[in-house]
């Protein structure tokens, strides 16, 4: 150390080497996941990102995040060109996470030797890596040309046998592709949207109109909702369209960008202010389904955030653990305080959850496109429930860890500002918290309640049948019977009154839904390793069915501090923790129902 730097000993550097074989939530749940046949090529894959991502992928995202785009508007000749200058490690950091087979295994059989595509859990996963390091360009960019490529491939077999391999080309020869919904009439509202599609004399169209949020405007193919020309008011009037940026001759579309947004967080890709000036574009599938057929982008675009959410907060969880075990403070190891280790408990049980709610949508999400109509409308519930529920959760998470870190966390030297920021784009980008209350609301009316139900069900009686966490069954099981109560009656009232309580509602289904998971899940763990430490992470996750105050009863019990070593490590932890507080929290639910039927 340089006599120049005193005392820099004191501060623990980052862990940069393995973000992998420490996380022993992924290996197991995935490996659970994808069967014994598909868990060879995984495990090879992720062990591979744990080195790459942390040694490779950080750097670039540190440095991307730094120089963001610049839009050259004109050339030295005057002429208007509309190109965005992106810093080197933009286009490193995209073919890293392209190259690696981000988008193509989920669409081109024989990715590392599959037979076929890679299962939704293990692209998801893959994902979740990358994700650790850069939510801003795998979380857009790349996360848009996995979504543009199955919307294709549901709606338009043409387009889809045109694109869709190139889209997923893993070689460097890839097209990038993106969505254009937003208009600054509607926001949210996409069927006010002003933009209007004028078919040409040789079947092809022209758009007209105003894109507010042109996330990736430089994209080579771009999805746009716009109101063909006399078609009714309204989202059902609108069409899908595929625009691309480049035309057959070679001439560049008739699309402008007006300017780049001056954003809070994921500075490293592009959104801009777009124009559309008769640009040309193919017409997507039915011009009746338009608002159908971007859904099919929207909602795997919403898993991509589920995923999005549990990778920022891994690496939250990361990064504090890591902080914490090296530093020392008040006479001893930081992470040996008490009140430390609650914080830190938080932070695993969050991350923990979010994992497996990122596994959970997208197996239904595998099942859902082989045609499993009740895995479909569970799907229908889950995806915004846990968009919205874990957006708000990634968001606490990162402004808990940067406190973790101290003064240190709110400097950007160190990632946690820059996760923050980027991960809060979250919580507005397809849909802001209200707007997704207002979907589970609709898909309530529109049937996928019951599927959503049995499913939780089957999980909650699945979960009691043996292991540490089937005290928790019995509970689980009387608040999904009382939230079914609460929904026929949400379902009978007007809807006006409806509204008021959708997005607390939302938020305590989404704690069910991947409290009988984390349940059910703790009993197989348990099972094949003898450690109950995933049952304990449910106990305290479900604990939240309760609010602050049943939170705080278990959390202040203090037997567990014995064991917080492998309960925020990982590691063996004996089977009566797990077993203990599961009767814990189940005996406060019970007495919660039984002495108040408290309804939702």
């Amino acid at each position: 150390m340089l006599p120049s730097d005193p005392g820099a000993r004191h501060i623990p550097p980052p862990q940069r080497e393995d973000w992998y074989s420490g996380d022993e939530h992924l290996r197991w749940l995935l490996r659970d996941s994808v069967g014994e046949a598909v868990w060879p090529v995984a495990d090879a894959a992720l062990a591979e990102l744990g080195a790459l991502v942390p040694q490779r992928v950080e750097p670039l995202a540190v440095a991307a995040d730094r120089h963001p785009p610049v839009l050259q508007q004109y050339d030295a000749r005057g002429a208007r060109v509309d190109v965005i200058d992106f810093h080197p490690a933009y286009d490193e950091l995209i073919n890293t996470v392209l190259g690696f087979g981000t988008v193509r295994s989920a669409h081109l059989p024989g990715w590392r030797g599959l037979p076929g595509v890679a299962p939704r859990a293990l692209v998801s996963a893959v994902s979740y890596m990358f994700l650790q390091a850069d939510q801003a360009i795998t979380g857009c960019p790349v996360g848009m040309m996995d979504a543009m490529a199955r919307c294709l491939a549901r709606n338009d077999p043409a387009l889809a046998e045109r694109f869709v391999s190139r889209i997923a080309d893993d070689t460097g020869a890839h097209i990038t592709s993106a969505m254009f919904l937003t208009e600054k009439a509607g926001g949210s509202d996409v069927g006010a949207n002003e933009t209007v599609a004028v078919r040409d004399d040789d079947g092809g169209w022209r758009l007209h109109g105003e894109k507010w949020f042109g996330s990736c405007p430089q994209s080579d193919l771009v999805l746009v909702m716009a109101r063909p020309e006399g078609a009714p008011a309204g989202p059902a009037g609108l069409g899908l369209f595929l625009m691309p940026h480049v035309l057959d001759d070679g001439s560049r579309n008739a699309i402008l960008i007006h300017r780049l947004k001056n954003k809070f967080g994921t500075r490293a890709m592009a959104s801009g202010e777009v124009g559309l000036r008769g640009a040309f574009a193919w017409q997507v599938g039915a011009l009746d389904r338009g608002m159908r057929q971007m859904m099919d982008m929207v909602s795997l675009t919403r898993v991509g955030i589920v995923a999005a959410t549990a990778g920022a907060m891994r690496r939250n969880t990361v990064e504090a653990l890591d902080h914490t075990a090296q530093r020392r403070t008040f006479g001893g190891i930081l992470q040996t305080h008490p009140l430390m280790r609650d914080s830190l408990a938080e932070l695993v049980v969050d991350s923990t959850a979010a994992l497996t709610a990122t596994v959970a949508v997208s197996e239904l999400l595998d099942k859902a496109d082989a045609g499993d109509s009740e895995a479909g409308g569970a799907l229908r519930l889950l995806t915004p429930l846990f968009k919205g529920y874990f957006t708000e959760r990634a968001r606490i998470c990162g402004g808990d860890a940067m406190e973790i870190r101290g003064g240190n966390g709110f400097i950007e030297d160190w990632p946690d500002a820059r996760m923050l920021r980027d991960v809060s784009v979250h919580a507005i980008w397809e849909g802001s918290g209200n707007v997704i209350a207002l979907d589970v609301l609709r898909a309530l009316r529109h049937g996928a309640g019951p599927h959503f139900l049995s499913d939780l069900e089957r999980r909650a009686e699945g979960a009691g049948e043996r292991g540490p966490a089937s005290a928790l069954a019995a509970p689980l099981l009387g608040e999904i019977h009382a939230l079914a109560h609460t929904l026929d009656r949400l379902a009978a009232e007007d809807p006006i009154a409806q509204q008021l309580p959708i997005r607390r509602l939302a938020r305590r289904m989404a704690i069910l839904a991947v409290g009988t998971r984390l349940a059910e899940q703790g009993n197989r763990f348990a099972a094949e390793t003898s450690s109950g430490r995933l049952a304990w992470i449910a106990a305290r996750f479900v604990a939240r069915l309760g609010g602050e105050p049943l939170v705080d009863e278990i959390a202040s019990d203090a037997r567990w501090l014995e064991h917080a070593e492998h309960i925020l490590n990982g590691g063996p932890v004996p089977v009566g923790v797990g077993v203990s507080l599961s009767a814990a929290v189940a005996a406060a639910l019970a007495a919660r129902l039984d002495d108040a039927r408290v309804v939702i």
